[in-house]
């Protein structure tokens, strides 16, 4: 057996993407995923143990075929079930349906080519699984016990809300404990120094709070000193610049078609008659304004004669609309029914579409143009002066203060926390919050979001002390030594997975159930 241990991320790890089966899923929802992949396993060893035999279903035809050996159909199934179990939550944090499925899929794909090939290079080493072993650890399982002893009854239960069958059952848990064995063989050179965990805790426990002041772009750029010539000198030197700005933002100077419309509201059982009877009246030459004003249950219109001003397409309801922009200015409709109840409707002016020329918009587009760059620029400017003043010296809210930035905290944040409070989109700041400290209290450099710009400064740095540091070193040591492990399995199985790959040993079959990607 080859084992090479690497620290740095090969592009084979990026490419595959399957070595961090473990890690690709944040760290909290892991453990609801290996829970229910121990269900997985207790199961396996009960129907190794008490299940009847049976032959293979015929659903299980192989979806895979890794080193000659075949994964079977519904084991894949069952394990993509239990991951979308696992990974539903993902849901309700606005992931689509269709993303899910990837992931699960994904997930699923990984874990079971690792399932595969690890056993296998186990039972290459000749680190075996015996009965004995099996019928133990299963007969231990907490979650098949009452009271402290195994419940046959409970595992039976258990056993049938499952679709596998289980002969298969105890080949999966087989593989369980051979990938143990073997992850327990691979990783045991991997040591973890007292320093290395000391470390770990101070950079897990210790909370910063940061000063900044901001340099909002939107700020400057209302400061911006632009001269009366300066947009027509924009336009004559780069018109295909103002040009292009005009086009993304076309929409904004189209007018859409558009109506000015009367009606008269008729609600009630004998809205329709009402209708009719009113259409004869305006055909006699009584006038629709006056017609509104004495008969329509609209009251917001009634005053005003039904006059329902100005409107383009989509306003109304769709009944309305279609009728309202069909007709012939002048001319009234007949009863138009909708959700309201019964229309009459007088179109008395229409506008067609049109849209604003270029010629007619480009200096106030070119005045637009000039003041977000020269906004920009001045922020940006008053962000690195800040920077230079604060380096050469100056304290940090004066310097702001004179150059009109406004100056705020963060409350106290770990190394955890996913952002730095109220600086969630800053790029790298949360990095460098940490890397701040008595010697160097201020960041050399400038930190954007797509708003501002930031100058930062360490406020306040708390640190465990002694005491607590040592009461942690047992739990993080343990951690440490899971996550190392757990990485140098993953770098090998990448490379023995690739290998195996070259040699064309890795086959994977398309699935028909609807999906599954496998």
């Amino acid at each position: 057996m080859r084992i090479r241990r690497k620290r740095e991320p090969c592009a084979k790890l990026e490419k595959r993407q399957l070595a961090a089966s473990f890690e690709e899923v944040p760290m909290g929802r892991i453990g609801i995923w290996l829970r229910n992949l121990a269900i997985i396993a207790v199961l396996a060893t009960f129907a190794f143990l008490f299940g009847q035999p049976q032959g293979s279903d015929p659903a299980s035809a192989p979806v895979a075929e890794v080193n000659s050996e075949t994964i079977p159909r519904d084991v894949y199934e069952f394990f993509r079930e239990q991951n979308q179990q696992a990974f539903g939550q993902f849901e309700q944090q606005g992931v689509t349906a269709e993303q899910l499925s990837n992931i699960v899929d994904q997930q699923t794909r990984s874990s079971l080519l690792r399932r595969y090939v690890i056993s296998q290079e186990a039972e290459s080493l000749g680190l075996e699984v015996s009965d004995e072993s099996l019928k133990s650890e299963f007969q231990a399982t907490p979650a098949l016990q009452r009271d402290g002893r195994f419940d046959r009854e409970l595992a039976e239960r258990l056993i049938s809300r499952t679709g596998l069958g289980p002969r298969e059952y105890a080949a999966q848990h087989r593989r369980d404990l051979l990938q143990r064995n073997f992850t327990r063989l691979v990783a045991a050179p991997v040591r973890i120094s007292d320093a290395a965990v000391r470390d770990e805790i101070l950079r897990e426990q210790t909370r910063v709070s940061l000063r900044y002041a901001t340099a909002s772009k939107a700020a400057f750029r209302e400061r911006a000193s632009i001269g009366p010539d300066d947009a027509k000198a924009l336009v004559a030197s780069s018109p295909d610049r103002v040009r292009a700005v005009y086009q993304v933002r076309s929409a904004e100077f189209s007018k859409p078609e558009q109506v000015h419309a009367r009606h008269i509201l008729f609600s009630g059982d004998d809205a329709e008659a009402l209708a009719i009877s009113t259409r004869g009246r305006l055909d006699a030459g009584e006038s629709f304004a006056d017609l509104a004003r004495e008969l329509s249950a609209d009251a917001a219109t009634r005053k005003d004669g039904g006059d329902l001003g100005r409107f383009p397409r989509g306003r109304m309801m769709a009944a309305f609309d279609e009728v309202a922009f069909g007709l012939e200015p002048g001319k009234p409709s007949g009863p138009v029914k909708t959700d309201r109840g019964v229309h009459l409707i007088l179109v008395e002016g229409r506008e067609p579409a049109s849209q604003t020329p270029f010629e007619e918009v480009a200096e106030l587009l070119a005045l637009e143009i000039l003041r977000e760059e020269r906004g920009y620029e001045a922020a940006r400017s008053a962000a690195n002066t800040l920077v230079a003043e604060v380096a050469a010296g100056k304290p940090f809210v004066a310097a702001a203060d004179a150059l009109g930035l406004p100056v705020a905290v963060t409350p106290p944040f770990g190394i955890r926390e996913a952002s730095v409070p109220g600086l969630a989109a800053v790029a790298d700041l949360r990095q460098e919050a940490f890397a701040l400290g008595a010697e160097r209290p201020n960041a050399d450099r400038v930190f954007s979001d797509a708003e501002s710009f930031y100058v930062v400064s360490l406020l306040s740095r708390e640190e465990p002390d002694a005491a607590k540091i040592e009461a942690e070193v047992g739990a993080t040591r343990d951690r440490l030594l899971q996550r190392e492990r757990a990485l140098t399995t993953a770098l090998w199985f990448t490379e023995r997975l690739e290998e195996l790959e070259a040699e064309g040993k890795v086959s994977q079959f398309q699935l028909a159930a609807p999906g599954s990607r496998f």
